[in-house]
């Protein structure tokens, strides 16, 4: 009951209406593989779930570009924002890059859900077709640009959720030391149900 007294909200930060018995289906497969799989805090509650990762993934849904045909989410875990803004947008192919083997078995069964998802292991240097970087919770921007150098070379684009102003601010000063020419923009973002610190980072 907690998913649909929240549904509101979700069309209200940009979900489509449409698709959100499937994203039903995906909070339903999380909640009940991360018993067995740890892929978020097994302390949490359902309601935590919602409130802290799904609410959270969809805050910056309104600035996500339009007519993006190829997207990569980098360190995509338990499927949070990549599986999401694969049902979201179901003609972009996304890409999820994974290294723990039991975390990609978990993704690929998402596909039942999101069929335009594509699960990979290690991050390639060249991320082909790709237009899209997303990552929430990954690794420092730096970090995130050297995996990716090549795809940030040829001028890729980047949609990073982050939290702490702070903490992108030590980020960056580190990644300007290594890419000189780096441009970026903040987006602070406004939770409609926790007070917390969350920024969109884009590249």
């Amino acid at each position: 009951m907690y998913f649909e007294k929240r549904s509101s909200l979700f069309i209200e930060l940009g979900f489509d209406e449409a698709a959100l018995p499937k994203l039903k289906n995906y909070v339903d497969l999380l909640w009940s593989a991360n018993e067995e799989l740890n892929l978020i805090s097994r302390k949490m509650t359902f309601e935590e779930l919602i409130d802290n990762h799904i609410i959270d993934c969809l805050l910056p849904l309104k600035h996500f570009p339009k007519n993006v045909k190829a997207a990569a989410d980098f360190g995509a875990g338990g499927g949070l924002p990549g599986v999401i803004y694969a049902i979201q947008f179901p003609q972009m192919k996304y890409h999820l890059y994974e290294k723990s083997p039991k975390k990609q078995e978990f993704l690929e069964r998402c596909k039942v859900i999101a069929p335009n998802l594509q699960v990979h292991g290690e991050i390639p240097k060249d991320l082909k077709d790709v237009e899209l970087v997303t990552a929430r919770g990954f690794k420092p921007i730096d970090v995130i640009l050297e995996v990716s150098r090549d795809y940030y070379k040829k001028g890729g684009k980047y949609f990073l959720l982050k939290a702490r102003q702070e903490k992108i601010n030590e980020e960056l000063v580190l990644a300007k030391k290594k890419f000189k020419e780096l441009e970026t923009k903040i987006i602070p973002l406004q939770s409609p149900v926790l007070e917390v610190e969350r920024h969109l980072v884009l590249i």
